[in-house]
Parts: C-alpha cells; structure tokens; sequence
C-alpha cells in the first residue's frame, strides 16, 4: 500500500509540474522590449531620414535588436551545418539584407504608434514570450505583437529570436515562417543553396519595391 501510494504522489507531482503555468518572465525583458521596439520605431517615424539613412539606422538597430546570424542558421535549418564558411556567407549576406526589408516592412504599418508591453512568461530560465499591442496606423485597431526573447548565458544582455503577429487568432512568427519557405524551396530544388541566394535577392528587391504604406502581405508569398 505505501508503495502505491508513492506511486500515486509521485505521479501527482509530474502532473502537476506540466499543469502549472509558465512563470512571469522577469521585467527586464518586458522592458528591453518596449525600450528598443520604440526606438526602432522612431527610426520608422524620423521624417528628416533619406529613405538610405532610415534604412541604415534601421538596420543598425535591428542587429542590436534581434541576432540576425543565429536566425539565418536557424532558418535555413540542418543545411546549414553542410555548408562552407563561404557558402554561409554568401547566404547570410541575402538573408540579412531579407530579413531587414521583412522587419521593415512589417514594423512599418505601426509607423507613428508605440508598443505597450501587456505581459510576458517564461519558457524556460533564458527564453520568454512578451506579448504587447500596437495600433495600426492603417485599420486604428490593436495589433497583438509577441516578442521570443532570448536571455544572455550571464544574464546581462537580451536578444530577440522571433517576432510573432496575431492574425485572426493564429500567432505568425516571421522566422518560422522563413523557414518553412526556404526549405520547401530547398526541397524543390535539390537543395541548391546559390538558388535560394537568388530567390532570397529577388524577395528583398520585390519588397524594397513596395509602396512606402502599401498592406502587408505577411504569409502570402514565397520563395
């Protein structure tokens, strides 16, 4: 009987560690969000910029922002662990150059608005969800962006991994969303990697072609 019932406590005590919610992450990411999301933002606004010097400090900032090297690796997938330091950065030079016209573009419709931080858990000790709203300069209606934060190794520095839209319910994370594409393109491709440079050129020119405020058309194209 005791050891049923160890049994049955120990079983509880597994149950209820995976029912318990995520803790609430720490209020330094919440804060790290709000801060440099509004400072990219005010890039956005910054109407005395030339459309290059926006785009630079844009740029600038996104690098601060969000690691764009491990979101190149992590978005091309296990291919990029075949590839030549060469071949890698020929790659990273179009995807960094895609992901700034992406970010820039998305980040956009919010031109003239600020983030509100609303909330944050926890995933694990270094990685967080914060959740915030922004208005739409387009629509005037909240937009519910969630931020994947990831904490440095000695807790001093904050990056962020991945940023998620809430459209009609469903979070879209851009990232993922990369990495779906170019490895179905990779896939129809036998895994040519100078094909997909190619495509990825040809996104970023279609994107920096864009009317400036023209709507977003997050999830209906693809390489």
């Amino acid at each position: 009987m005791r050891f049923r019932l160890q049994l049955i406590s120990a079983a509880m005590t597994v149950i209820a560690a995976f029912a318990a919610p995520a803790a609430v992450a720490d209020k330094t990411s919440e804060a790290y969000v709000e801060t440099q999301a509004n400072a990219v933002l005010k890039v956005l606004n910054n109407q005395t910029l030339s459309d290059a010097d926006r785009r630079e400090r844009f740029s600038t900032y996104m690098h601060k922002f969000a690691y764009v090297p491990d979101i190149a690796r992590r978005v091309l997938g296990p291919r990029a662990r075949t590839l030549s330091q060469a071949e890698f950065d020929t790659y990273y030079k179009a995807f960094e150059q895609y992901a700034i016209a992406v970010y820039e573009t998305q980040l956009d419709q919010f031109r003239g608005q600020e983030i509100k931080v609303t909330g944050s858990r926890d995933d694990d000790p270094r990685r967080s969800k914060v959740t915030s709203l922004i208005k739409s300069a387009r629509s005037g209606g909240d937009i519910e962006v969630v931020w994947d934060v990831l904490k440095s190794k000695d807790g001093t520095t904050y990056r962020v991994r991945d940023v998620g839209l809430n459209l009609d319910g469903s979070i879209f994370w851009l990232a993922q969303e990369q990495s779906v594409q170019f490895q179905s393109f990779l896939d129809r491709n036998q895994g040519d990697v100078g094909k997909l440079v190619k495509q990825i050129n040809q996104m970023t020119a279609d994107l920096r072609a864009r009317p400036a405020g023209s709507p977003s058309t997050i999830g209906k194209a693809s390489p």
